[in-house]
């Protein structure tokens, strides 16, 4: 898309940013008020155009300067850097931000208030708006600044169930676990969490080794099969790729993948604070994840040849989770070339299956989702120089709803008889 230095109210990229603001509001208004509030009142403030108070119009030109000042990978892009970069200020305190912390229910005693949390306020209030808007002003060129170099992280740790469902359809007792687009690899350690489905019906599975409760994942259609606790397959390596990795241990880092969870959301919050816990306890350990800086797709065969053990002794289970979205077309293509290009022949060599395991917003001229924003749901399964592509259903990108499709009982058949 063009984009021009004008400001003008009507010019057409100007109403495609309000529209495209305004889609993601829609998309988050039931599962996150607080976040779909600030998209309000930015598109609002872009419709208004000159007719805004003065901070108005303030605040609209900085957002405007912000979002023609660069080519961006994608519309959503500037949008989730300005809002991350935003909690960020509030997880750490930044008094410049003290009217916006009652809506943040993400604030936590340790992270910006040794006092304990306040109650969490309601962004439908009158107030909010002025307050977001005090906010902004306030921080004025230094969040621009900042949003300009933050990076988006893959702190998404409900994710790992994409690929530990297909894991325990294939009764698969060993694998080495790769992962396309790892950001900080969390979910490489999905195996030692605890995913709990459940169906309308009645049905549950759990899935992972930990004993508290984590995830409770809502689920449709298809049941799996599957009943009671479900024991993970034992991972025998696990690494990660991407082509800016994020270093947990560097000063801020933590706070910097916690800020882009959305901040009205403790639960996805605590469920991430488990997931750095996690590797730390696994650090320099047989069982510590292990991140390569790749870029994708020039890099992937590279990158495949480095994970995987030259005499390898069990499957591999190869999974991305909203990555390619981030792909253009023939980026999209050239990653499907390379993974193809290197898994047939692997499985012919070492007698071993190999899985690919996606989570992808469908692509143009694909069926699409059943729900604004799902992703897609598959699996390829190489196994003998064979095929299978098994369409496993549908999720929110978030993972708190599945509905899985006929591809369940397909995977599950390939394990062959009990």
């Amino acid at each position: 898309m063009q984009r021009g230095a004008t400001s003008s109210s009507t010019d057409p990229t100007t109403q495609e940013w309000v529209a495209n603001i305004a889609r993601q509001a829609a998309f988050t208004r039931g599962y996150s008020p607080l976040y779909a509030a600030i998209l309000d009142a930015l598109a609002r403030w872009l419709r208004d155009g000159e007719n805004g108070d003065a901070t108005e119009r303030q605040v609209r030109q900085r957002f405007w300067t912000f979002v023609t000042s660069r080519a961006w990978d994608n519309d959503l892009e500037p949008i989730l850097k300005l809002a991350a970069t935003l909690h960020s200020r509030v997880l750490l305190g930044d008094p410049r931000v003290a009217g916006l912390r009652p809506y943040y229910r993400t604030v936590t005693p340790d992270v910006a208030r040794p006092s304990g949390p306040e109650p969490a306020a309601s962004p439908d209030e009158p107030g909010f708006a002025g307050e977001l808007l005090t906010a902004l002003d306030r921080l004025g060129e230094d969040l621009l600044a900042q949003a300009h170099g933050w990076q988006i992280q893959t702190n998404e740790t409900a994710r790992g169930v994409t690929w530990l469902l297909p894991a325990a359809l294939l009764q698969i007792e060993a694998a080495y676990l790769v992962e396309l687009g790892a950001s900080a690899g969390l979910n490489l350690y999905a195996d030692h969490r605890r995913f709990t489905l459940r169906w309308p019906e009645g049905a549950a599975v759990t899935l992972g080794q930990a004993e508290a409760p984590q995830f409770e994942i809502a689920c449709e259609g298809r049941t799996a099969g599957l009943h009671g606790v479900v024991r993970p397959p034992e991972i025998l390596t696990r690494i990660g790729a991407d082509a800016q990795l994020v270093d947990l241990d560097a000063p801020a880092a933590e706070i910097q993948l916690a800020a882009c969870v959305w901040g009205d959301q403790p639960q996805r919050m605590q469920r991430l604070q488990e997931a750095l816990e996690l590797r730390r306890r696994f650090r320099n350990t047989p069982q510590a994840a292990r991140l390569l800086r790749a870029r994708l797709p020039d890099e992937t065969e590279e990158f495949l040849r480095a994970a995987v053990p030259v005499h390898p002794v069990a499957p591999v289970i190869l999974f991305d989770t909203y990555v390619t979205a981030y792909f253009n077309d023939v980026d999209h293509r050239a990653l499907i070339r390379a993974v193809e290009g290197f898994a047939r022949p692997w499985t012919l060599r070492h007698k071993l299956p190999w899985l690919w395991v996606r989570f992808e917003p469908p692509r143009a001229g694909e069926a699409p989702p059943p729900e604004v924003g799902w992703c897609r749901w598959w699996v390829e399964v190489w196994t003998q120089g064979r095929r299978h592509t098994l369409e496993l259903g549908w999720g929110h990108p978030h993972c708190v709803r599945l509905t899985l499709g006929d591809g369940i009982d397909g995977l599950a058949a390939l394990r062959g008889p009990e």
